[in-house]
């Protein structure tokens, strides 16, 4: 039978003017805190398999670093532990503190690797790992699914245009260009829940100078007023808003009202309601069976072919790179004026920053390995006027000759991961897919699934580690944020795809991990919160 435990863990950082991650903006600090944010931790087994640990924090991705350090100590207290018994993910919040990565791209605007961040979230992740597994139950599990209607305001397709290229495109409306569905999963008789809901979690926006859970987060806390433990997740959520209403004097897209504090509170309560009616609707007894995979893939280096790339031959992943478009950021925030995106897009082509066979239409401005950004490695003889700290931070790192960039700007290696509980498939990914992206694997695994009694797919992005977002082929074609922010190229799908098969079926999959930075060596070897202080 299921024994499960459910715990949540405080990790909430703060000090005056701490950098926040999500918007990419180096003016984005917190003066205060709005709500408090959590580590909330499911431990589940069986009578036959180990403990695996579920670990949602409310924060904006897990890195390879977080990832990296909890399951190090985690393995203290579990020796047997292994790293496919363990799976972390996010909420998505841009309103949390940053600085918990070690690839520079993912610290630089926050500013620096902030090794008070970094202790506070793995604490309170592995202390929430700990408390679940002590408060650990015989239970049973149950699976139900329920669908928004169209009508309720929660999830726009944010990007339509690039939606309607897909072949399989079933809707030109952004309401209905949604995987609608909300999944969950809920231990019984407690009621300890899991909800799964793609949707950008930006109703704290960036003009919000606040430390935030958004609206995720208070979803939570309203199911969290009956005693239990509820944690609500992302899915399919990359191209996905809950701003999609434009007021006067406005100018980003907000949602359904303009005080994004309100929003916070009807998109959660959206969710909390729906996970309530979920926990007592017609559900699926989830049987007692746990398997899990797990594999480090080099997604820099991926050889792809038919049926994966679907109709377009054979072909591979490069090197990490970011496009002209990822400069824009979205009508909801973030982002330099369109019109200077269309420039740089220009120059770049002018300048032979192009690599069709691997990178398609993008034009690379920012090159994770050889560390180029709009083609030099010297960053400071760029002509980029220092209006924000994060350009000022780039140019004197510049000027000490790469010593605090012992990393690619992004990273390469990545964890794919796959947890099977009874009829219930959570596929675990380090990016951020999009709807279609999400029906396109779903698809593509659940002929090898469903000969494992697998009936029911959960794709769960912001997984273990993070790279950008995970587009199909003809979206990133057309080249706007989300094709933009799609690190590894035109086939990144289909590589991910690839990767999953390869793993389900016991075939060659995977390479050694990335190298392990302890915060000592990070503090010592990163561009660190405490330097950019001291330029400041």
């Amino acid at each position: 039978m299921w024994q499960v435990g459910a715990a949540r863990v405080n990790i909430t950082y703060f000090e005056p003017e701490i950098g926040l991650l999500g918007w990419g903006n180096s003016r984005h600090v917190a003066h205060t805190v709005e709500s408090q944010l959590y580590a909330r931790a499911f431990c589940f087994q069986t009578d036959t398999d180990p403990p695996h640990f579920w670990i949602e924090a409310d924060i904006c991705f897990i890195t390879v670093a977080l990832r990296q350090e909890v399951y190090l100590r985690l393995r203290q207290s579990f020796p047997d532990l292994a790293e496919a018994h363990l799976m972390l993910t996010a909420n998505h919040t841009h309103a949390a503190p940053g600085g918990f990565s070690h690839h520079l791209l993912y610290h630089i605007n926050t500013p620096g690797f902030h090794a008070g961040v970094f202790e506070r979230y793995v604490s309170g992740m592995v202390e929430a790992a700990l408390q679940a597994y002590a408060a650990r139950q015989p239970v049973t599990l149950a699976f139900s699914l329920g669908e928004f209607p169209p009508e309720v305001p929660i999830a726009f397709n944010r990007a339509i245009e690039a939606f309607k290229k897909n072949p399989g495109a079933w809707t030109d409306k952004p309401e209905l260009a949604v995987d609608r569905a909300a999944y969950q999963i809920t231990a019984l008789p407690h009621g300890h829940l899991i909800n799964w809901f793609g949707t950008h979690t930006t109703t704290i926006q960036e003009e919000n100078l606040c430390v935030s859970s958004d609206h995720k987060g208070y979803a939570a806390e309203l199911c969290e007023e009956r005693g239990i433990v509820a944690a609500f997740a992302q899915s399919t959520a990359g191209d996905i808003t809950p701003n999609h209403f434009k007021f006067p004097g406005v100018k980003v897209h907000r949602g359904p009202t303009p005080n994004p504090f309100e929003n916070r509170r009807i998109v959660g309560r959206y969710q909390a309601e729906m996970a309530q009616h979920l926990a007592k609707a017609e559900e699926t007894v989830i049987a007692p069976l746990l398997r899990s995979w797990w594999c480090w893939v080099d997604f820099s280096a991926v050889e792809v072919e038919e049926p994966y790339t679907r109709g377009m031959g054979r072909g591979k992943t490069g090197e990490g790179a970011l496009g002209a478009a990822f400069l824009g950021g979205t009508l909801e925030g973030g982002g330099i004026p369109q019109e200077w995106v269309r420039v740089i897009a220009v120059l770049a082509r002018l300048r032979g920053l192009i690599n069709p066979s691997i990178h398609g239409t993008k034009p690379l401005v920012v090159e994770s390995v050889s560390k180029r950004i709009f083609g030099t490695v010297r960053w400071d003889t760029l002509p980029l006027p220092a209006t924000d700290a994060a350009i000022k931070y780039l140019q004197w790192i510049a000027r000490q000759g790469g010593k605090y960039v012992p990393l690619p700007l992004t990273p390469q290696i990545l964890p794919i991961q796959v947890w099977q509980l009874g009829s219930v498939a959570i596929v675990a990914l380090p990016m951020e897919p999009t709807t279609m992206a999400g029906r396109l694997i779903r698809e593509r695994i659940a002929p090898v699934l469903a000969p494992k009694g697998v009936q029911y797919i959960i794709i769960q992005g912001y997984s273990n580690g993070y790279a950008g977002y995970l587009t199909t082929y003809w979206e990133y074609q057309y080249q706007r944020y989300e094709g933009g922010h799609t690190h590894f190229g035109k086939h990144t799908l289909a590589a991910v795809e690839k990767s999953l098969i390869h793993l389900l079926e016991g075939k060659a999959c995977g390479t050694a991990p990335p190298p392990y930075i302890s915060i000592e060596q990070a503090k010592r070897i990163l561009f660190t919160y405490e330097l950019a202080r001291a330029i400041g």
